[in-house]
């Protein structure tokens, strides 16, 4: 199947989802596997996605508005996805506590602000209302598609090609492949 009946940007906006969704994919699952193999309790574990859902909800609360103002959308997309980015560097340098809880804050903080615009986007590039369905239908599937194989992929990597760490650069580079598609 050709994407042809979209324009360039949403074609663009469909390879950022896919890339940014195949790194988040694979570190929802892992990262909570990750902080037991590092012997966080199961409080601790919860208090750190939980702080991260937070601050991505309040982010996506200022930024949407924040967005709709300026009237721009892909700077907000482009920063979000490389703060994930450089975010997905930091248990690979340092897998402490405080690392960690930095990752998770920098994670929900890139995909709150990410949400926040990434919907008004896709109602700008859509080019016909009365394809929505099939168009969203498109963009519906770049993000779950890899969500549905990450954990998969996410296993091969830990288990042959490095471990964690190789998870994580993996992470972080699928989120810089995604910031890019969305920036040219």
């Amino acid at each position: 199947m050709t994407l042809d009946f979209l324009p360039r940007t949403a074609r663009l906006l469909i390879a950022s989802r896919l890339a940014r969704s195949l790194g988040q994919g694979a570190l929802v699952v892992d990262f909570a596997l990750y902080l037991h193999a590092l012997h966080w309790s199961a409080v601790a574990i919860g208090g750190v996605f939980m702080g991260s859902l937070i601050f991505g909800a309040v982010l996506t609360l200022l930024l949407g508005p924040l967005s709709d103002r300026l009237d721009r959308r892909k700077p907000f997309v482009f920063l979000s996805a490389s703060l994930s980015a450089v975010a997905m560097f930091l248990p690979v340098i340092s897998p402490t506590f405080g690392a960690m809880t930095v990752f998770a804050v920098a994670a929900g903080l890139a995909f709150g602000s990410y949400l926040a615009v990434d919907m008004a986007i896709v109602t700008l590039v859509l080019p016909r209302p009365q394809d929505a369905a099939r168009d969203l239908g498109v963009l519906n599937i770049a993000t779950a598609g890899p969500q549905i194989v990450s954990p998969f992929l996410a296993a091969l990597i830990i288990g042959h090609l490095g471990g964690y760490p190789a998870l994580f650069l993996a992470g972080g580079s699928t989120a810089l492949a995604g910031a890019f598609a969305i920036a040219v």
